[in-house]
C-alpha cells in the first residue's frame, strides 16, 4: 500500500509588478516543487487586494474582543493547510517591503501564528522559506550587519521564537538590477531562479 502523502506549497509574492523578478522566483519555486509531485498554491497580495494596514478590527481582535477579520481569516485558512509556507519579496531600504509587514502584522498575529499562553499555534511544524531579491550582493548583508538584522527578526524572533517553526531559513537572490537587460545580468538571474526551483524540488 503506498502511504505517501502529498506535501502542498503556499508561495506568497509581493510586487506591484506582475511580471516582476520576485514572481518569476515564486513561480520557479512552484515549478520545482510541483515537478516533484507536491502541490503548489500561489498567493499574490496585490492580486488579492491584500490591504497591509493594521487596522482598528485587528485590534479589536489582538484584544479579544471581536473575531478574526475575514480577509485575514481566508489567508490564515490557506496557510495553515500548507505544509510548506514560502515568502517571496524584495528588500525595500534594507527590510520587507509593506505588502509583507502588513501580512506579519496583521496575518501571522496571536490566535493563529502563536498563543499568549505559550500553546503551539497553527505555523508550528511548518518547512518556511523566505526569499529574498536583493540589489546588492549577499555577502554586503552579512558584512555590514543587515543581513544579521534581518535574520533575527525574521527567522529567529517571528517563526522560530514565536511561531514555533524549527524548519526555516532565509534564501538570496542578490545582485539584481530593476529594468537591467545587460545579458550577463540576466543570465545571472536565470541561474539564480534555476537554484530557486532545485530549492522547491528538495521541499516536495
Amino acid at each position: 500500500m503506498n502511504t505517501t502523502t502529498t506535501r502542498t506549497a503556499l508561495i506568497i509574492t509581493a510586487n506591484p509588478e506582475h511580471h516582476s523578478l520576485t514572481n518569476a522566483a515564486g513561480n520557479a519555486f512552484a515549478e520545482g516543487f510541483h515537478a516533484h509531485g507536491g502541490e503548489t498554491r500561489i498567493l499574490d497580495l496585490y492580486d488579492a487586494g491584500f490591504n497591509p494596514v493594521y487596522t482598528s478590527a485587528d485590534r479589536a481582535h489582538y484584544l479579544g474582543k471581536a473575531d478574526m477579520p475575514e480577509d485575514v481569516a481566508a489567508i490564515q485558512t490557506r496557510l495553515a493547510q500548507a505544509d510548506v509556507i514560502t515568502l517571496v519579496f524584495p528588500i525595500y531600504w534594507y527590510t520587507m517591503p509593506a505588502m509583507i509587514k502588513g501580512l506579519f502584522d496583521r496575518v501571522i498575529c496571536r490566535g493563529f501564528a502563536y498563543n499568549a499562553d505559550g500553546t503551539p499555534g497553527a505555523l508550528a511544524g511548518k518547512t518556511v522559506r523566505v526569499i529574498m531579491l536583493t540589489g546588492g550582493p549577499e555577502s554586503w548583508y552579512e558584512s555590514d550587519g543587515i543581513g544579521e538584522a534581518l535574520d533575527n527578526q525574521i527567522r529567529r524572533q517571528t517563526f522560530m521564537k514565536y511561531c514555533g517553526v524549527k524548519d526555516v531559513e532565509i534564501v538570496y537572490v542578490d545582485n539584481l538590477s530593476m529594468g537591467d537587460d545587460d545579458p550577463a545580468k540576466r543570465e545571472a538571474a536565470a541561474r539564480q531562479l534555476d537554484g530557486i526551483r532545485e530549492l522547491g524540488a528538495s521541499l516536495a
